[in-house]
């Protein structure tokens, strides 16, 4: 996933706020039916899910009605941007976290401390989603779901190698998982991969190893001061995630985004790929492609601990809005009753509360997500797109052999500062 928003854009969205907050009105008009909109990011079967969602809400309250807008997620941040800028933004954004801080270090969404029950709802929710809505003592989002991380395999690829599947809840360490599935790779005669043990979004799977070695990416998520991967642990986390290319369980990196293997979020689709490291949204292209698939838990190294990769999704009012009590409405329902049904769409439901109802709910194929989600890290916020390409940028290097592990973490470090203290002096 790409942060998609454009720095340069930043002193207008400013300026238009201001504009904005002249002109909210609370509530919507005098009698009938109140109309807000609503806008996510989202696929086709997504899209689908969510729509069904909002219908269930709007049964419950037919005094509102919510439009709602689904967008693939670069043409969702885009949007965004452009309707924040122009005070034209839905009454009701979806935020994930790692995509937020530009529009709530600026101002974007409506501080929601005076609303009703606003304090009691953040209380009834996970304690590691309270942090990404807050800011400057401020609420400003309601959490909504917390995306997860698990593998997802394919069985057949599995029977056919005859190796066994891994447990649904607990995990394997890396060295077993590495040697139980090394098979799974496939050659033809030229001894060219036409088959592989795993396809992973590396750059997300790498800041999950740096956590499972004990390490930290930066001294704070939210408000860094200084890059801490020179370390002992960041070198090993790298070294660990070269495994799978050295061991050939991975395509190479140089072509594995543009052969055969679709995207770490949809290569078990393909049906060339035995493993991914992906969340619920990548469950709907397994249906519709007829493939039986199991899940579980992120391996880690033997005698570190776990983690994996995750995000906060939750859900903000524009500070331009017209209709804050039905928006507010909308966001409750969304953020509490509503979210045994919200946990339809893929993501394990953010308030404590419901995730115990869901649990005794949900199909098997969930318990791997259950037994990742407490840990679950979530990564940088930082407010513009350089630290996030310094990674990229950097990861492919190291990958492709053009830099040592130990010459890697020491760019990041170096430019990595350098961001920093551009960002916050």
């Amino acid at each position: 996933m790409k942060r998609c928003v454009l720095l340069s854009v930043l002193f207008l969205m400013a300026a238009s706020f201001l504009w904005a907050g002249a002109q909210q009105e609370q509530g919507g008009g005098a009698g009938g039916q109140v109309t807000i909109r609503y806008t996510r990011w989202a696929g086709t079967q997504e899209a689908k899910d969510f729509q069904a969602l909002v219908d269930t809400f709007m049964k419950a309250h037919p005094e509102i009605k919510v439009e709602t807008e689904f967008l693939p997620w670069g043409a969702y941040w885009e949007k965004v941007r452009t309707t924040v800028v122009s005070g034209d933004a839905a009454d009701v954004l979806s935020m994930s976290h790692q995509s937020s801080s530009p529009y709530v270090t600026k101002g974007a969404f409506l501080a929601l401390d005076d609303l009703p029950g606003a304090k009691e709802l953040l209380d009834e929710m996970q304690p590691g989603t309270r942090a990404a809505v807050v800011y400057q003592g401020k609420i400003y989002g309601m959490p909504i779901g917390v995306g997860v991380r698990a593998l997802i395999y394919n069985k057949k690829l599995l029977d056919e190698a005859g190796v066994p599947y891994p447990d649904p809840e607990k995990p394997m360490t890396w060295d077993e998982f590495i040697r139980t599935y090394k098979v799974l790779t496939k050659k033809n005669a030229q001894g060219e991969i036409v088959q592989a043990a795993v396809h992973f979004h590396w750059l997300e799977m790498w800041q999950a190893l740096v956590a499972q070695m004990g390490g930290k990416i930066l001294d704070d998520d939210i408000r860094p001061t200084r890059v801490m991967l020179n370390s002992p642990e960041g070198i090993a986390a790298l070294k660990l995630a070269k495994r799978a290319f050295q061991e050939e369980l991975e395509p190479p990196y140089s072509t594995e985004w543009a052969g055969p293997w679709g995207t770490p979020d949809s290569a078990v689709a393909t049906g060339k790929v035995a493993f991914m490291h992906t969340g619920g949204w990548g469950l709907p292209p397994l249906r519709d492609a007829g493939i039986d698939f199991g899940t579980a838990p992120l391996p880690y190294p033997a005698g570190k601990q776990r983690a994996t990769r995750g995000y906060v999704n939750f859900l903000s009012i524009y500070r331009g809005s017209q209709k804050v009590d039905a928006a507010w409405t909308f966001v409750k329902w969304m953020c509490g009753e509503g979210q045994p049904e919200f946990a339809k769409t893929g993501d394990l439901p953010a308030n404590a509360k419901y995730l115990e109802v869901v649990k005794k709910t949900a199909p098997d194929y969930m318990k791997a997500f259950f037994s990742d989600l407490p840990y679950v890290i979530t990564g940088p916020m930082l407010p513009t797109d350089e630290f996030g390409s310094l990674l990229e940028a950097t990861m492919t290097d190291f990958f492709q052999d053009r830099i040592s592990a130990e010459e890697a973490v020491r760019i990041i470090e170096e430019e990595g500062n350098k961001i920093i203290k551009k960002i916050y002096g």
